[in-house]
């Protein structure tokens, strides 16, 4: 995954951002509020031992080192501390009191530090007092020959009225920088997990087959009958021009060819697709057929505002000729077969014989034929009309097929012999649809620019049926 796409998962969950940096802020309040201030006073001393008969000032200083490591231990002492006890008043037992005091030292400087930790500022400043006091005197009694070691207060004790603890401004920041972390890594694993496909490098890597078109999103989701009266210069008629081409010169596309569009699963706009092809082909000249060979749950006739009583059922069935269910569009050129009732046995009639015989008596009367396919999944229809048909044209929706999803709709097709010319990314963003740049530089007022639909043929009304196809030239 490169680093843009880093930057969009991060910036498509914003909201997750912004939840876990609120959040971070307050558990660093709530952590702030709930923990005991922390009061502290210090104070340092210096070391020094005077030379004694016969012995040089290296030796004193090195005699000062020794003992100013070893006043640092006197301070934790159980003698010292019960001193301290008697002397400060504060009422704090030993070992309280030896929690509360940390002392250190310096060789180098001769300088011993002693830092006294307590919840109230008057016993910090009270038992710091007393170390002042009393540690020289206490030092004093330990040098009982030779040298004596006179320790002096050089600083201190201190006696701050503000808690070193909690550190407000610190915890904020600390709390805000792991609610971000937290509201970076979330987005990031989310898209990690999503095995979804997205982009067309994706898809071919998946499908080991060429991404023929690639629709805008902010058309892919139009109802159906508004594509045919799609304005003209806009993105989706350059992903439906790249389309008709492509199949144009797939291999196994004839003069006379049926192209069967479908899709791994429902909702990934195959119907969408098959009308934009349509389309694309009837401006180009061509005499088209539009068929809706999903007998399951037809909608398209109803979509177009073409008669739904009659269609493919009863052609397969038997009960109907051809020429009496096929009907104009608004759309010069095209023409279309609803689906008709909705049969009891949707497989089998599809494949049965019928449906072979009469895409054979549709190739003698239109260029191209589509057969608008419902998904592969759960039923078999689509595998047996992809049988059927020239070529097989797969849509697959951006970030809604996975490429198990992808690759079983496959070989489902595969089983069947089915040949399959492309795949067709449907619900794209506009930063990766088609011709994105080229076409909005070319036509800057496509977006609002709708010129009237074509007219139809004349003596003809769009949803009536056509008395006869005429063959092609």
């Amino acid at each position: 995954m490169e680093l843009a796409e880093y930057g969009r998962a991060i910036a498509r969950g914003w909201w997750i951002l912004l939840v876990c940096l609120l959040a971070g802020l307050g558990a660093a309040t709530l952590v702030t509020a709930r923990t005991a201030p922390v009061y502290q006073s210090s104070v340092k001393f210096f070391a020094v031992t005077p030379s004694a008969t016969g012995q040089s000032s290296l030796q004193s200083q090195e005699l000062s080192r020794n003992r100013v490591t070893a006043y640092a231990n006197l301070v934790k002492s159980e003698g010292f501390l019960g001193r301290l006890v008697r002397d400060s008043g504060t009422g704090i037992s030993g070992k309280d009191l030896a929690d509360s005091i940390g002392a250190s030292a310096d060789r180098d400087t001769l300088t011993l530090s002693v830092i006294v930790s307590q919840p109230e500022q008057a016993k910090a400043f009270a038992i710091a007092r007393s170390i002042a006091s009393n540690l020289g005197g206490a030092a004093g009694e330990l040098d009982t020959g030779g040298a004596v070691t006179n320790l002096t207060v050089v600083a201190g004790p201190t006696n701050d009225p503000a808690p070193v603890s909690p550190k407000v401004p610190l915890n904020l920041a600390v709390g805000a920088l792991l609610g971000l972390a937290a509201g970076i890594a979330i987005p990031v694993a989310r898209r990690l997990s999503d095995k979804s496909l997205r982009t067309a490098q994706e898809v071919e890597d998946a499908s080991g087959l060429p991404v023929l078109a690639r629709i805008p999103l902010s058309t892919a989701d139009r109802p159906p009958a508004r594509i045919l009266d799609q304005s003209r210069g806009t993105l989706l008629d350059e992903a439906g021009r790249r389309l008709r081409t492509n199949i144009d010169h797939f291999p196994a596309m004839g003069p006379a060819g049926v192209v069967a569009v479908t899709a791994a699963g429902s909702g990934e706009g195959s119907t969408s697709v098959a009308l934009l092809l349509a389309r694309a082909w009837a401006e180009a000249g061509e005499r088209v057929l539009l068929v809706e060979a999903g007998l399951r749950s037809p909608r398209l006739a109803a979509e177009l505002g073409l008669g739904a009583g009659t269609g493919l059922t009863d052609v397969l069935s038997g009960r109907l000729p051809l020429e009496q269910v096929i009907q104009h569009t608004a759309v010069e050129g095209l023409h279309a077969v609803a689906a008709g009732g909705v049969p009891p046995n949707p497989t089998e009639l599809l494949g049965s014989r019928a449906l072979p015989a009469a895409l054979a008596e549709l190739r003698g009367s239109y260029a191209r034929v589509i057969l608008d396919a419902p998904a592969m999944e759960p039923y078999s229809d689509a595998a047996v009309i992809a049988a059927a048909a020239d070529c097989t044209v797969l849509v697959v929706r951006h970030r809604k097929v996975t490429r198990d999803t992808l690759r079983a709709a496959l070989r489902n097709l595969e089983l069947v012999n089915g040949t399959v010319a492309g795949v067709v990314l449907n619900a794209l963003p506009g930063r990766l649809a088609e011709g994105r740049r080229r076409f909005l530089a070319k036509f800057p007022q496509a977006a609002s620019a709708r010129p009237p639909a074509p007219g139809l043929p004349p003596g003809s009304q769009a949803g009536k049926p056509v008395a006869s196809a005429s063959r092609r030239p």
